[in-house]
C-alpha cells in the first residue's frame, strides 16, 4: 500500500519550519513506504505557502482560495492524495523517523479503518454517555496495540477507500473541534475499527496552531461547547439517550442560562444537521452498542 503524507497549515511558517524536516526525514525510511507529501494550506495570511515553495520543492503546495476550517482542509488533502493510505499531521506534529513501521502492517486487516499514533500523553480514546451528553474519558498510555473509540484527527493514518465512502470529515464542526470524533463513530456505525498504535510515537505541541492565531478565548469556548451538543445531537438515535440528553439540557439551562447561548449557536445548524443525518452511514451498530464497545477500552 502506498502512503501519503498531508500536513495541514494555517498560518503556521514556524511549525512548518521546525517540524517539516523531521516529516522529510520519515520520507527517507523505507520502511515507511511514504511516496509524497502534501501540504494544505487553509488561505494563510502569513507567507506559508512561498515559504514551502522556495524551500521544500519536493512537497506539494496546495492552497485554498478562502479560508474554510479544519474539516474542508482534511477533506481536500485527502481528495487529493495519491496513496490508499493518507496520514494525517497537523503542522505542530513531528513525527520519530520510523513512527509507520508499526502501523502499516494493520490495515492488512480490511476492518481497520484508521490508526493513532502514539502522542506521549493520552491513552486510546474512550467515548462515554455521561449527564446526557457525549463525553470523552481519559485514559491511561497503554503499552499494546488497543481499540480507540476514535481516530486523533491530526496525528492518525486512514484508509483513503472508507474516508471517502464516510464522505470525509463533516463540515458541520466548522471551523474546528470534534470532527475526529464524529468521524470515528461513523466508522463504526460502518462496521470498521480505529486503533491506537503505542509503538508510533509523534511529538504533537497541542493546538498550537489555534493557539497562535490570537483567537478570543470565549469564541473558543463557544464553538467547542457548541460542536459537543451537535456531536451529541448528531448521534442520538435512540429514545433512551433522547430523554437523558432532554432530562439534563434542561436542566443545565435551568442551573446555567448562559447555556441558552450555545444552545442558539447550535440551533443554527440545524438545517445542516439534518441533512448530514439523512447520509449518515447506515449499518447495524447504534451508539448505545458503540459506547458497549467503549466500556472495554
Amino acid at each position: 500500500m502506498g502512503v501519503s503524507v498531508l500536513v495541514t497549515n494555517w498560518n503556521g511558517r514556524k511549525l512548518l519550519e521546525k517540524n517539516l524536516p523531521q516529516v522529510l526525514e520519515a520520507v527517507r525510511n523505507p520502511e515507511n513506504k511514504i511516496e509524497e507529501i502534501l501540504v494544505i494550506d487553509d488561505f494563510s495570511s502569513d507567507d506559508s505557502p512561498d515559504y514551502l515553495r522556495k524551500n521544500f520543492p519536493q512537497v506539494k503546495v496546495f492552497k485554498h482560495k478562502k479560508n474554510f476550517g479544519y474539516s474542508v482542509t482534511c477533506n481536500t488533502g485527502v481528495k487529493e492524495a495519491k496513496g490508499d493510505l493518507v496520514v494525517i499531521l497537523n503542522n505542530d506534529v513531528a513525527p520519530r523517523p520510523d513512527f509507520l513501521k508499526q502501523v502499516l502492517p494493520h490495515f492488512k486487516d480490511p476492518s481497520v479503518f484508521a490508526v493513532s499514533f502514539d502522542v506521549g500523553k493520552f491513552g486510546p480514546g474512550k467515548l462515554i454517555w455521561k449527564d446526557g451528553w457525549l463525553n470523552i474519558q481519559p485514559t491511561e498510555q497503554v503499552s499494546k496495540t488497543c481499540l480507540t473509540g476514535w481516530p486523533n484527527g491530526g496525528s492518525s493514518v486512514f484508509r483513503k477507500k472508507y474516508w471517502q465512502e464516510l464522505r470525509g470529515m463533516d463540515e458541520l464542526f466548522l471551523p474546528f473541534y470534534f470532527e475526529d470524533l464524529d468521524l470515528g463513530i461513523r466508522a463504526y456505525k460502518a462496521g470498521w475499527r480505529c486503533l491506537l498504535e503505542p509503538k508510533a510515537k509523534v511529538y504533537h505541541q497541542h493546538e498550537a496552531t489555534i493557539n497562535t492565531i490570537s483567537f478570543n478565548q470565549s469564541y473558543l469556548d463557544l464553538i467547542k461547547q457548541r460542536n459537543h451538543l451537535l456531536l451529541t445531537w448528531k448521534h442520538i438515535d435512540s429514545f433512551k439517550l433522547l430523554f437523558s440528553h432532554l432530562f439534563f439540557i434542561i436542566r443545565r439551562i435551568f442551573l446555567h442560562p448562559t447555556y441558552i447561548k450555545i444552545t442558539i449557536a447550535a440551533l443554527c445548524r440545524w438545517t445542516d444537521l439534518i441533512l448530514v443525518a439523512k447520509n449518515r452511514a447506515r449499518s447495524g451498530l447504534s451508539t448505545v452498542e458503540i459506547l458497549k464497545m467503549n466500556e472495554k477500552i
